[in-house]
């Protein structure tokens, strides 16, 4: 029997489109492994405990990585994928499974996806799968949904086989119970969080913060001297206070409108926001003259050498802000889709 720590071990995290490069800094960092990137994706190795595996903040899912191999694009192929299958280590991703989850498993899942010109369909793909695991494992395989999910992707000449670890994703923070649809997914918030190179010594503002994630991941990541954060509409900033009570973070919270907000200036060495991608008034996307005063009370609060990350859906208009107030460097941009649309975080500091 092959136990967690026996062998290395290949994993695949999955992530946003635009967030592997920062993902594979912090497996690197988090787990000492050495990652790749690929769409959507990174994949590395790793000898530790599974249970480490939560400790990744912009992962959505992670599998276990059992194989990779040509295949062609015959029917007899399938009888090469029935091969592969039955050499799956089930006792070693249970191992990890509950490793992970803190839990026992039960029945095997099979999900197939089928890129490519072959003579098999993904229909067949999963009929060989049930019966070839059925037969190795003695274990009822379901095309259903079940906690303990195997992966076939045959794309092309390629065929990978892998285990899911996360029935939930770590995306689905357990202290998001109050939310709303236009939260800020928590990976992105992750990512904003780290690009803005948390310290000790921070001063933290999130003045559009919504449900809290923000905020809550900042304070989540360590040590900061003042964690702030705000919103206008008093259902939403309850909806803050108590995701932070369920995370066990201290953040400070208050309720201001952005265009005045209630700090000296350079108050803040950070400010960490994702803002209404509308005018909250009316509805209607922003235009350049409402847009740009709340950017300017923004840098107003924040400190000469600060770090401001802004997440934007709707073209350059924050580009266009900061050109026309003049107070900064130009913005380091990085692209993302999120909910199929594409977003742009901004990552500007403040000089003289």
């Amino acid at each position: 029997m092959m136990t967690e720590a026996s062998a290395s071990t290949r994993y695949v995290a999955t992530c946003l489109y635009g967030l592997e490069g920062i993902l594979a800094d912090e497996v690197r960092e988090r787990l000492g492994a050495e990652p790749q990137s690929q769409w959507c994706e990174v994949s590395f190795r790793f000898d530790g405990s599974a249970a480490r595996l939560r400790d990744l903040r912009l992962a959505g899912n992670v599998f276990m990585e059992f194989d990779r191999f040509p295949i062609g694009h015959t029917m007899a192929e399938l009888d090469v994928v029935a091969k592969h299958l039955r050499a799956v280590p089930l006792d070693a991703w249970e191992a990890r499974w509950c490793g992970l989850q803190g839990l026992s498993s039960g029945e095997i899942g099979v999900t197939v996806q089928r890129r490519g010109e072959h003579n098999f369909t993904y229909q067949d793909v999963e009929e060989c799968a049930v019966g070839a695991l059925s037969q190795a494992t003695g274990r009822k395989v379901t095309l259903e949904p079940r906690p303990l999910e195997l992966r076939i992707e045959v794309e092309a000449e390629w065929c990978r086989l892998m285990g899911r670890l996360t029935p939930t994703p770590l995306s689905e923070r357990p202290y998001k119970r109050f939310r709303s649809s236009a939260d800020t997914d928590a990976t992105l918030a992750a990512a904003m969080v780290r690009l803005s190179r948390p310290r000790p010594g921070d001063l933290f503002l999130d003045p559009f913060c919504g449900a809290g994630t923000i905020p809550i991941e900042r304070a989540l990541r360590g040590r900061a001297t003042a964690i702030v954060a705000g919103e206008l509409k008093e259902k939403r900033l309850a909806w803050a206070v108590g995701n932070a009570g369920l995370a066990g973070v201290q953040v400070a919270f208050g309720c201001w409108d952005a265009l005045k907000l209630p700090f000296a200036d350079r108050a803040f060495t950070r400010v960490v926001t994702s803002p209404p991608q509308s005018n909250p008034v009316d509805g209607r996307p922003w235009g350049f003259e409402d847009f740009a005063p709340l950017v300017a009370e923004c840098f107003r609060v924040l400190q000469y050498g600060g770090a401001a990350v802004w997440l934007m859906e709707r073209g350059p208009l924050l580009k266009r802000a900061l050109k026309h107030l003049g107070i900064t460097h130009p913005a380091k941009l990085l692209a993302c889709n999120w909910k199929g649309r594409s977003w742009t975080i901004y990552t500007v500091e403040k000089v003289m």
